[in-house]
C-alpha cells in the first residue's frame, strides 16, 4: 500500500465529529480539573467550583485551537514555554516536554489527516549523521551513562524537528510562530529583571551582581541559559526593527530593547558578543545601518543603569574568557588522547578529569578537577573526535542554509533574514556555553525548516 492509498483509507474528520470530541475532551478536563482542584484546595467548596470553571475554560479555548488550527496550537505555546523550561518542573518532565509531545502529535495527525506533507531539507540528514554519530559513540565511551541521558533529550528534540520538516505549512502560519518566539522572550526577560531588582544576584559586590533564578533545587535557570535563550527573539524582534513600518517597527524596537535588558541583568557576555555579530551581520545584509546605529544608541544608553556586564568585559579576574580558556587548554591535552573518534558522547567530564592530572601544571589549578566545556567546538572534539567535529559543523553550515531559497526581497525575505539572524547568533553562544541539549536551540531549528517549506509550499501552489 502506497502512502497515497493510505491517505485514501483515513477519511477527513467531519465537522459534526469534530464538534462532538471537543465537546467531550472538555467535559472530560471539566471532571479532571475539579478532581485536582478538590485536592488543592480541600473542602473549600466554592475555591473547588472557581479554579474547575478556570480549568474548563483553558481547555474549551485550547481544544478549539487544536481542532481548527493544529498547526500553530500547541505548538505556539511550546514556543513561548521554552525560555521558561526549568521552572516549569512535573514529576515527569517539564511542560514545555508535553507540549513538544502534543505539538508531535498535532503535526502527525495534520499529515496524515489532510496530507499536508513534504520531503525535508537537508539539514535534517546532518543532523542526523550527528546523532548516529553521537550514539555509536557509546559504544566505546568509558561511561555509557554519562551520555544517555542529554542524549536522549537531544534525539526528542530532534524528532520533534524532524516531523516539523516534513510538514507542508502556509506563510500566514509562519509568522504567528514568530510571533510567539517573541512574546516569550519578552516575557522571560521581564521576570528576570524583576527578579534581579528583587534580590535574586548570585553576587554582592558590585563586579559580579548578575542574575540568579532559583526556585528549588530542580527549578532554576542558568544566567547563561536565559540569556541564550533570549537570543534567537533578540533576531526576530531586531530583523522587525528594520523591516516593519510604523507601530509595528516601534513594537519590535521596544521588543528588542525589553529583552537586551534581560541579556543585561544577566551580565551573560557571550549572547551580549552574540548581539554584536547579529547587528553586524543585519548592518550587511540589509544595509540599514542608521536604524541599527540609532537602536544600538539606545541600548547602550540603557545599560549605564546596568553596568555589571561591562565591568565584567573590564575584570581582570573575568580574563582568559571567564576561565573558560584554561578550561580549553586542559580539554586540548584530552583531545589528543582522543582526537580521532572522541571519548564518547557525555564522557567529557572523564576525559577532562583525566587530562588535569596529566597536566601538572600549577597555572591551571584554579579550576575544578571536573568542568564543562563550555563550547561547542571543544565538547564535539573531546566527545566525538575529528570525524564528530566535521559532522557537527556541515550540520551547522547545512542549517543555516536551510532558507537560503527564499528571496531577501521578497515579503517574506525578513522571515529569512531573522533565521539567519538567530542562527549566527546563536552558534556564537555556543562558542561559551554547552547548549546541544537546550530547547530554545531547537526551537530556531524548527522554525527554519517550517519556513522553508512554507515558501516551498506557497512557490509549488503558484507554479501547479
Amino acid at each position: 500500500m502506497t502512502v497515497t492509498d493510505l491517505h485514501r483509507t483515513v477519511p477527513a474528520l467531519d465537522a459534526r465529529v469534530q464538534r462532538s470530541i471537543s465537546l467531550a475532551l472538555v467535559i472530560a478536563l471539566l471532571l479532571a480539573g475539579t478532581a485536582l482542584a478538590a485536592v488543592l484546595v480541600g473542602r473549600n467548596a466554592f475555591d473547588t467550583a472557581v479554579l474547575a470553571i478556570v480549568v474548563a475554560i483553558g481547555a474549551a479555548v485550547a481544544i478549539a485551537l487544536a481542532v481548527h488550527r493544529p498547526v500553530l496550537f500547541p505548538f505556539l505555546a511550546y514556543i513561548a514555554a521554552v525560555p521558561f523550561d526549568n521552572l516549569l518542573q512535573t514529576g515527569g518532565g517539564t511542560v514545555t516536554k508535553f507540549l513538544g509531545a502534543a505539538s508531535a502529535i498535532a503535526f502527525l495527525l495534520v499529515m496524515l489527516d489532510r496530507r499536508r506533507t513534504i520531503a525535508p531539507p537537508i539539514a535534517i540528514v546532518g543532523w542526523a549523521a550527528f546523532l548516529v554519530w553521537s550514539v555509536a559513540s557509546l559504544t566505546w565511551a568509558n561511561d555509557p551513562a554519562f551520555g544517555s541521558q542529554a542524549l536522549l533529550q537531544v534525539c526528542e528534540l530532534f524528532v520533534l524537528c524532524a516531523i516539523a520538516a516534513t510538514l507542508r505549512v502556509r506563510v500566514a502560519e509562519i509568522k504567528p510562530m514568530m510571533l510567539a518566539a517573541v512574546v516569550g522572550g519578552v516575557a522571560s526577560s521581564l521576570y528576570g529583571i524583576y527578579m534581579f531588582h528583587s534580590g535574586h544576584i548570585t553576587q554582592s559586590d558590585a563586579l559580579s551582581q548578575r542574575l540568579s533564578i532559583s526556585l528549588g533545587s530542580r527549578s532554576f535557570i542558568n544566567a547563561d541559559h536565559f540569556a541564550g535563550a533570549l537570543v534567537f527573539p533578540l533576531a526576530i524582534a531586531l530583523t522587525g526593527f528594520l523591516r516593519l513600518r510604523g507601530w509595528g517597527r516601534v513594537a519590535s524596537g521596544s521588543a528588542f530593547l525589553l529583552m537586551l535588558g534581560g541579556v543585561l541583568v544577566s551580565a551573560t557576555r557571550g549572547s551580549l558578543v552574540a548581539v554584536g555579530v547579529m547587528a553586524i551581520y543585519l548592518g550587511i545584509v540589509e544595509r540599514r545601518r542608521l536604524q541599527l546605529l540609532i537602536l544600538g544608541a539606545i541600548g547602550l544608553a540603557a545599560s549605564a543603569a546596568m553596568p555589571n556586564i561591562w565591568l565584567r568585559f573590564l575584570d581582570p579576574e573575568q580574563g582568559g574568557f571567564g576561565g573558560r580558556l584554561g578550561i580549553w587548554k586542559i580539554a586540548a591535552v584530552a583531545f589528543r588522547e582522543h582526537w580521532l573518534v572522541g571519548a564518547g558522547t557525555g564522557n567529557f567530564r572523564l576525559a577532562y578529569s583525566d587530562a588535569y592530572l596529566a597536566v601538572g601544571q600549577p597555572g591551571y589549578f584554579y579550576h575544578r578537577w571536573m568542568e564543562d566545556s563550555h563550547n561547542l567546538i571543544v565538547n564535539t572534539s573531546v566527545e566525538l573526535g575529528v570525524i564528530g567535529v566535521v559532522i557537527i559543523l556541515v550540520a551547522w553550515v547545512l542549517q543555516f542554509r536551510t532558507t537560503i531559497r527564499i528571496p531577501r526581497r521578497s515579503s517574506f525575505g525578513a522571515v529569512r533574514t531573522a533565521i539567519e539572524t538567530g542562527t549566527i547568533g546563536l552558534f556564537v553562544v555556543a562558542m561559551s556555553v554547552d547548549l546541544m541539549w537546550y530547547k530554545y536551540l531547537w526551537i530556531a531549528f524548527m522554525l527554519a525548516v517550517l519556513a522553508r517549506n512554507a515558501y516551498a509550499s506557497e512557490t509549488t501552489s503558484a507554479t501547479t
